[in-house]
């Protein structure tokens, strides 16, 4: 670590001993609704743990020490907290903060929900509606990340597609979308044929079923969609149809507040305007921006979500450090409404 890097680490830490970080942010975000994402929450002597994409996943102790954090500079509110701010039948508190988890993994409720219980914290959880309905153990999304890591696979699995030059933009994002268009029998035979080997790296069930949802206590997590195969959106033959499976799965577990987030974080202007049509009452995206909760804007927006992650940017000594978790958090854009 450079000199100038040490020095203002250090000065992160003093300004955030000190309080002046927490007294400023209880200032500025006042009324900035903080939206956190999170994917994956795993204890580090998980098998499952050394197999998790890194990005996308937090250890047990690292989730517990960011929520510490959380519970000393926010007021964390539900999705029916939002709803009825909105409806202008209650104020939000100072310095909200709203919960979200990805995907649907069931270490979401296996590990992520008890923790959440515990602290009487509420949550949503954004779920690919598919994963529900799937025989394999390992999502095919899942498998498809880790294919992707291998030496050369980019060029080979763009070939394997039938694609003469790779796409513009993220590759995996166009393979998901790829896959995603296939039934899961064709999908699973393509990823046996292509990336033998990987889908059978995990032998226990990663996603949640819907009987599992179905027997949360209410209120505990509150659910949201994430398009149904997790496919971007963007990408999509038929968003409006992966939109309504959505919609139904949400029946299905019998959501009274709709919310939605964009799969892969990618969206537009035309694909919230879609969102709202299709019976979305909050629509998240995957910019990193705080949102102004003073007044609601009708129609509403899409509102920015951070993606949290376990990393150098909120660690020191590999672990989750309050001070970074600060500069990294506090200080981002507040906007109101924003379209593509």
């Amino acid at each position: 670590m450079s000199a100038k890097v040490m020095l203002k680490d250090r000065l992160r830490t003093v300004l955030y001993r000190s309080g002046a970080l927490g007294a400023l942010h209880r200032w500025r975000n006042r009324r900035a609704l903080t939206v956190l994402m999170f994917h994956r929450v795993l204890p580090a002597d998980d098998p499952a743990f050394a197999l998790a994409e890194r990005e996308f996943t937090f250890s047990q102790d690292g989730f517990c020490r960011t929520l510490d954090f959380v519970q000393r500079h926010y007021s964390v509110v539900s999705l029916d907290d939002l709803q009825a701010a909105r409806l202008g039948q209650t104020a939000l508190p100072r310095n909200p903060l709203l919960i979200t988890f990805d995907d649907g993994w069931r270490d979401t409720l296996a590990h992520a929900l008890p923790e959440l219980e515990r602290r009487g914290l509420p949550a949503v959880l954004f779920l690919a509606s598919e994963v529900v309905e799937l025989d394999s153990p390992r999502w095919w999304q899942d498998a498809l990340v880790a294919a992707l890591a291998e030496p050369g696979a980019s060029t080979r699995l763009c070939a394997a597609a039938g694609w003469a030059e790779q796409p513009i933009g993220s590759i995996g994002q166009a393979l998901a979308a790829h896959l995603g268009a296939m039934n899961e029998a064709e999908r699973q035979a393509w990823l046996v044929q292509h990336t033998p080997g990987v889908l059978g790296q995990i032998t226990v069930r990663q996603m949640v079923t819907l009987s599992e949802l179905k027997a949360m206590k209410p209120c505990s997590l509150a659910i949201g969609g994430h398009g149904h195969t997790h496919s971007p959106l963007t990408l999509s033959p038929d968003p409006e149809a992966e939109l309504q499976a959505s919609q139904r799965m949400l029946s299905d577990v019998n959501q009274r507040v709709r919310s939605m987030s964009f799969p892969h974080g990618v969206w537009s202007g035309e694909l919230v305007s879609l969102a709202r049509k299709s019976g979305f009452d909050w629509i998240f995206t995957s910019d990193p921006v705080l949102v102004d909760a003073s007044h609601w804007l009708d129609p509403m927006p899409a509102l920015g979500r951070i993606h949290v992650p376990e990393n150098v940017w909120t660690c020191r000594a590999n672990r989750i450090d309050p001070a970074r978790l600060a500069t990294f958090l506090f200080f981002r854009p507040i906007q109101g409404c924003y379209l593509r």
